[in-house]
């Protein structure tokens, strides 16, 4: 989806005291959650007409604002999870990805599918509507000068002025009342920061600017330090951080928070112990797990979060035996084919034991891509048991 040629025939110039361009609340992360509920809830009629309430009544959202980012229940926090979904649908419907069918109560329908179906893949992909989106309304409401003045020269002094202006701008523009400006900076926070992402130059923190490029996770509104969170041993802090934003690059933060979930999960089922315990591939049982992809996620983007693509390894066998001389974006074949068969040995030991941990059609579609086969997906265990006997 180009988000840039989307906007090259839309006008975001602002109504004074009418539409909702952007709040506090306007993130990549909270964008692509509100995305994927309204696709949910739309998903067996896609010109239905919904509102703001079936948003927040929908399970979806409850779980997402409760699981991914660990708010209380909307009982305890009804005005949060309001101004989550009521911002995202007031930006949405301003940039004509939705339309406002309705004020009261406000009711909404769907004008671009394309663009909710990119969004509601990842965070990432949210971002990239949210940059070319800030870009034009900073255009078309001729705050763009101030912006690119810092853009040219990053001085503290040079961000002031572009505060300074954002907030003469949305005393007549916006519903401001008296002279408090903390929530209006609160919103420049967001604008600003995402402009200075886009271009790679210092952001807001605080009051001040950064000292480097403006992070990503300054815009997300789950904001935490997941860099270096639950880091491996045997694997150095610049090791580890490199892995992590390769898969930041791949699938926004959302995909990285939901790839650990699922490394937890493997590593909870043996026990922090390596998959492969046969001493000629030195294995240690006190040395701790990395969790590895056997089909690596640069190449494989689709098998990413699949249980069935994750195998626990010792640190020593993950960086000297999965990947050549400790590269991790090279993988050893032949270690590859020994962790697919040990894979599918769990594998098959899970399902006859009943367990609901493992797919069987979700390996086959590893195995199929692994070794350029065409197994069908609903092929047996003894049929890709025979698989395993001719490798």
């Amino acid at each position: 989806m180009n988000f840039q040629e989307y906007f090259t025939n839309k006008n975001l110039r602002k109504i004074p005291k009418q539409g909702l361009h952007y709040e506090q609340k306007t993130t990549p992360d909270l964008l692509w959650c509100v995305s994927l509920v309204i696709l949910d809830i739309t998903k067996n009629d896609r010109n239905l007409v919904f509102s703001d309430s079936e948003i927040r009544l929908s399970s979806l959202f409850d779980n997402l604002m409760q699981d991914y980012f660990s708010k209380p229940s909307q009982a305890l926090a009804p005005r949060e999870y309001n101004k989550v979904s009521s911002y995202q649908l007031g930006l949405l419907s301003y940039a004509g990805i939705l339309e406002k069918v309705s004020d009261r109560p406000k009711q909404y329908k769907i004008t671009n599918l394309e663009a909710l179906e990119y969004m509601s893949t990842n965070d990432l992909n949210a971002s990239k509507f949210l940059t070319e989106y800030t870009e034009k309304f900073l255009t078309d409401n001729g705050l763009i000068v101030d912006f690119e003045k810092y853009k040219n020269n990053p001085t503290q002094a040079n961000h002031l002025i572009a505060k300074d202006k954002y907030w003469l701008w949305a005393k007549i523009n916006t519903k401001i009342r008296g002279t408090d400006r903390k929530h209006t900076y609160r919103v420049f926070n967001k604008m600003f920061n995402v402009y200075c992402y886009k271009h790679r130059i210092p952001g807001e923190d605080g009051s001040n600017i950064t000292s480097g490029p403006c992070p990503y996770s300054f815009l997300i509104y789950n904001r935490k330090n997941f860099r270096d969170e639950n880091m491996p041993s045997g694997m150095t802090r610049q090791e580890y951080r490199e892995s992590i934003l390769l898969d930041i690059d791949a699938s926004g933060v959302v995909g990285v928070v939901l790839l650990q979930k699922v490394k937890a999960d493997i590593k909870k089922k043996y026990n922090g112990i390596s998959e492969i315990q046969e001493q000629e591939y030195n294995f240690t049982p006190e040395g701790g797990v990395h969790i590895h992809h056997m089909l690596p996620q640069h190449s494989n983007p689709e098998f990413a979060l699949f249980r069935e693509n994750l195998i626990a390894l010792t640190p020593g066998q993950h960086l000297s035996y999965a990947h050549i001389q400790g590269n991790t974006h090279r993988i050893d074949p032949e270690f590859q084919k020994v962790c697919l068969k040990r894979k599918f040995e769990n594998i098959k030991t899970s399902l006859k034991n009943g367990e609901d941990f493992y797919m069987l059609n979700r390996f086959i579609q590893v195995i199929n891509s692994a070794f350029n086969l065409k197994l069908k997906e609903t092929s047996s265990l003894d049929q890709v048991e025979s698989v395993f006997s001719n490798i």
